[in-house]
């Protein structure tokens, strides 16, 4: 199923969002994921490909890339 895209000044619900991501439809989520994936790392978030081992990683643990607390698979993103 084809989304609508949302036209100038309104804005998605959260819900499309999330379906965006997970589904590649968001060109830009697209590009991040795999831009975040050629760095290299043996260890990295499920969701968006932010890298958390090495020395890239902590400097992703400083702009709010860090492993989540309560499930370490994800990034706090």
């Amino acid at each position: 199923m084809k989304q609508a895209t949302p036209r100038p000044g309104q804005k998605r619900t959260p819900e499309e969002v999330w379906r965006g991501m997970l589904t590649g439809q968001i060109p830009f989520y697209r590009l991040y994921r795999r831009l975040l994936g050629l760095i290299p790392s043996g260890h990295r978030c499920k969701n968006c490909n932010a890298p958390f081992t090495g020395p890239v990683g902590l400097m992703m643990r400083l702009i709010a890339h860090g492993p989540y607390n309560k499930n370490p698979h994800f990034c706090n993103w």
